[in-house]
């Protein structure tokens, strides 16, 4: 089973995205921040992390510059009120492998993690 952390500091987005994933059979787990998320990642592997950009205790762009250190190749979504918000790369030296602009439909956030993370 594939394992999938949202990081985003709003409660209804992590429970919308943990219940779209979860219903297709991945593992999701939640973080409210980017010190959360970190400490996750330092703590266990995950194939994906899908991160917010703004978020008030860590820019999204931190989160994923040092998720990305920390568990190479794991893939990268960003999700973001605005596609102005977000940079190419994402981080110096990191790239996201996927976009969502919110809000976006469930079978927008399936169909994204499903192609860059096949059964």
């Amino acid at each position: 089973m594939k394992k999938i952390l949202i990081v985003d500091d709003e409660a209804v987005v992590r429970n919308y995205v943990r219940r779209a994933l979860a219903s297709r059979g991945f593992d999701v787990e939640e973080a409210a921040g980017g010190g959360e998320a970190l400490a996750k990642l330092a703590a266990g592997a995950y194939d994906a992390l899908i991160c917010d950009l703004k978020m008030p205790d860590m820019r999204g762009e931190e989160v994923i510059k040092k998720a990305a250190a920390l568990r190479p190749g794991m893939k990268l979504i960003v999700i973001t009120g605005s596609v102005s918000d977000v940079p190419d790369p994402v981080a110096p030296g990191v790239k996201a492998d996927g976009c969502l602009i919110k809000p976006f439909g469930i079978g927008e956030i399936r169909d994204l993690v499903a192609s860059l993370l096949p059964a």
